[in-house]
């Protein structure tokens, strides 16, 4: 097993063409977008930490074609991370242990906003009905498009990455995975994520 943190950051390719990108893109209601919040477990409240981005949500006329698009392409990329790469190249043949990922989260970076440093190990993941599903292991991130400057994920303090349309990069989810986006200097970056639980 290797143990430098960079080895299980792992970026996909393949999975998501520049056409399926703008599909997702153009799906999406620009009129029911929130802004992004942080929830603090101490204090038990949202915050906001004032250059956050925006969230988004699709259509409803999209949410089944376009949501079962996104949903087939991430069970491909978890499949990839844990089933080919981690059990077959790593031999970390004894790890198996997922039972899903969330619906995705859009979310839209404007000129100007960023987002603060963080992991992703979430207190617990919620259906729509508020059952808890688990705490995440995974975190996934696909970029929907690449024309707008800045917006570099920076993981582990350390290591940066410009994702291109379509990519998609994956990460433990855990306090040794800290990431954050870089300010938005022009355009508007869109992208989706998702926890494996």
């Amino acid at each position: 097993m290797k143990t430098n943190l960079k080895d299980y950051i792992k970026v996909f390719n393949k999975f998501y063409s520049k056409k399926q990108c703008q599909l997702i893109i153009n799906s999406l209601d620009t009129s029911k977008t929130i802004p992004h919040t942080f929830y603090n477990v101490i204090t038990n409240t949202q915050e906001d930490k004032g250059r956050d981005p925006k969230v988004s949500f699709l259509k409803e006329e999209k949410v089944e074609q376009v949501g079962s698009l996104i949903k087939d392409q991430w069970f491909k990329v978890v499949t990839e991370y844990i089933l080919k790469w981690l059990n077959r190249e790593e031999k970390i043949d004894w790890f198996k242990g997922w039972s899903g990922y969330t619906f995705p989260k859009f979310v839209e970076y404007n000129k100007g906003t960023t987002m603060t440093n963080h992991c992703d190990h979430i207190y617990s993941i919620f259906s729509q009905t508020g059952e808890a599903r688990g705490v995440p292991i995974l975190s996934m991130i696909t970029v929907l498009n690449d024309d707008y400057a800045g917006g570099e994920i920076l993981m582990c303090d350390k290591y940066k990455y410009k994702l291109k349309t379509g990519e998609t990069i994956v990460f433990p989810s855990n306090f040794l995975y800290p990431h954050s986006i870089k300010k938005i200097t022009k355009g508007t970056r869109h992208s989706m994520v998702s926890w494996v639980y």
